[in-house]
């Protein structure tokens, strides 16, 4: 086994570009600079997908490491804040409930948390009870398309209304590859059509461009999207189909006209007949998509319901994208690394297409090989990939099975059907007890599954014991100030877009 001081890695070559490729290439510049050379190969021609306009607040950390000021990335994405994702028609028809960023308001107690005092007081029946998401500083922020963060004083705003972006992806991209080139990554123009392979080890030797040109490296990052050209094809990884769980397997995409200075700091998830939609707003124009299952609904359909709920006039055509919900069954093979879309794709329910990126490449830096790839580096980097990527994946389930909708196919297929063992037993034990399986190394902790299961009307059919030291008539005052502060906070904010002039992020162009 080579020591990885003495044998350190020379270089490192990403296949593709993209919001993947250069998010690879910012941060492995950052940590490897001054050790091994970084190249990227991508191809204008080729073009990204670059639809992944949604972020959740990880991302500020993955920003700060690579050195990427908040206010000039927004002036570069049309970029917009967001503190939370608000679901509409998910649990029946008419529904409304905001999946929000950070904490609860306050705790009332360090032995029970908040949700079992919440469930207890609506046993009260008091008027105007509050419902659950009204606990979140984000559900007031949002209502009346406010927000405001103090960088240089993190402090008790920041914990009860963290953030996250929305962003023009193709721009951000473009953006790390200015601070990535300025860190001395090399770009090459190329379309890469196949690699060769070392016959004694089995790893890629170089990749071969169109042009017959080959590059070589000791480690490849794929970011080559769905062609997945390394991972996929070189290396022959299985792919783990996951569309019995998750039968979506199209989105039809246009951007729309701004909405004037009324920005919502949420990105809208509304659930449609087949499938749902989304809606991002940017400073100059809004992303829209509509994800659905061909089984269901054909292409055609498809776009007449999305053009049917655009809030403003369409920009240009609507486009049609097809994908496989699933992941690689190993992400690092041989001397290959996936990310995103190569590695594998989950619809962007939860805005966490990018964020997998981030984890991966923070895993990568963490088990970094030296020229040998030792293969208890490559294990535990997919042992906590595999991990990741089903717990992910077992929220977004969620979604789609805790509804009471009857109202198509669609939704009468998604109710009934089998989930994941992991998902079902989260289920019940929330269902009976109010507690989680979940454990520390989850993205989604008790907030998040909490804001989707009582927001679709999953709720707990028991609370804490201990909560049996109050009435009921005692708490729901407690539960509707804490509401009522939570309001008062909110209209103190300024507004979205005028947070965004004071800070300098907004775009002229």
């Amino acid at each position: 086994m080579s020591d990885p001081r003495t044998h350190p890695l020379r270089k490192v070559l990403i296949v593709g570009g993209g919001s993947a490729g250069w998010m690879a290439a910012t941060m492995l510049s950052r940590v490897l600079g001054r050790v091994a050379e970084i190249e990227l190969v991508e191809s204008e021609a080729l073009g990204v997908v670059g639809v992944g306009e949604a972020t959740i607040p990880p991302i500020r950390k993955f920003n700060r490491f690579c050195g990427v000021d908040e206010a000039a990335f927004l002036r570069a994405t049309q970029g917009t804040f967001k503190v939370g994702i608000q679901f509409e028609n998910w649990g029946a028809i008419g529904d409304r409930y905001l999946h929000a960023f950070g904490r609860v308001g306050q705790e009332l107690d360090a032995l029970v948390r908040m949700h079992h005092w919440w469930r207890l007081g609506q046993q009260a029946d008091a008027p105007d009870y509050p419902k659950w998401e009204e606990l979140f500083l984000g559900r007031a922020a949002t209502d009346s398309n406010r927000f405001g963060h103090d960088p240089r004083n993190p402090g008790s705003l920041s914990e009860l209304l963290p953030h996250a972006y929305h962003f023009d992806a193709i721009a951000y991209g473009q953006h790390l590859r200015q601070i990535a080139e300025k860190q001395g990554v090399k770009r090459t123009e190329g379309i890469v059509v196949d690699a060769e392979l070392a016959g004694e080890t089995g790893h890629v030797r170089a990749v071969k461009l169109e042009d017959g040109r080959e590059v070589s490296a000791d480690l490849f990052i794929d970011c080559s999207g769905f062609r997945s050209i390394l991972l996929g094809k070189a290396m022959d990884e299985p792919f783990d189909d996951w569309s019995r769980w998750l039968p979506a397997d199209r989105a039809v995409v246009v951007q729309s006209k701004a909405e004037g200075n009324d920005i919502i700091p949420a990105t809208r998830a509304i659930a449609h007949s087949v499938g749902w939609q989304w809606r991002i707003p940017l400073q100059h124009r809004v992303g829209n998509g509509h994800v659905y299952a061909s089984a269901f609904s054909n292409d055609d359909e498809a776009e007449q319901r999305l053009l049917g709920q655009l809030d403003s006039e369409a920009i240009g055509s609507p486009r049609v994208l097809r994908f496989a919900t699933g992941r690689r069954q190993r992400p690092w093979v041989g001397n290959v690394v996936g990310l995103g879309l190569a590695s594998g794709f989950l619809e962007p329910l939860e805005s966490t297409s990018i964020h997998l990126v981030q984890t991966a490449l923070e895993r990568l830096v963490e088990l970094l090989p030296s020229r040998a790839i030792d293969p208890a580096l490559r294990n535990r980097f997919n042992t906590q990939s595999e991990n990741e990527w089903c717990q992910v994946r077992d929220l977004i389930i969620a979604h789609y099975k805790v509804t009471q909708r009857e109202d198509s196919e669609f939704w009468r297929h998604c109710s009934a059907m089998d989930v994941p063992d992991s998902l079902a037993e989260n289920m019940a034990l929330w269902k009976d007890h109010g507690a989680l399986t979940i454990d520390g190394g989850h993205l989604f902790q008790l907030g998040s599954w909490s804001a989707v299961l009582i927001g679709q009307n999953f709720l707990p059919q028991r609370v804490h014991s201990l909560t049996a030291r109050v009435e009921d008539k005692d708490i729901a005052p407690r539960i509707q100030e804490l509401a009522h502060s939570l309001r008062v906070k909110a209209a103190s904010l300024p507004s979205h877009s005028a947070f965004l002039r004071q800070i300098g992020a907004w775009s002229d162009a």
